[in-house]
């Protein structure tokens, strides 16, 4: 969830999550004032917590993970 998924490792990613997002991507908009209210915040939170259980199965740690966060 803190860095972007590195699609040379997990090279389908991007045939499954058409928008991906990830705490640091959060943290650069974040400083770069590019969240125009809190809603936008809180829909790449979601984002995160979404992707993750869209990709991973529901017996995954990053799902569960995904779950606990949400």
């Amino acid at each position: 969830f803190l860095e972007p998924v590195d699609t040379n490792i997990v090279t389908d990613y991007l045939n499954v999550i058409k928008n991906p997002m990830d705490f640091m991507t959060m943290r650069q908009k974040l400083e770069s004032n590019q969240y125009p209210d809190m809603d936008a915040f809180k829909q790449d939170f979601q984002l995160i917590c979404t992707n993750a259980k869209i990709y991973n199965a529901p017996d995954t740690p990053y799902w569960r993970n995904a779950d606990k966060l949400e």
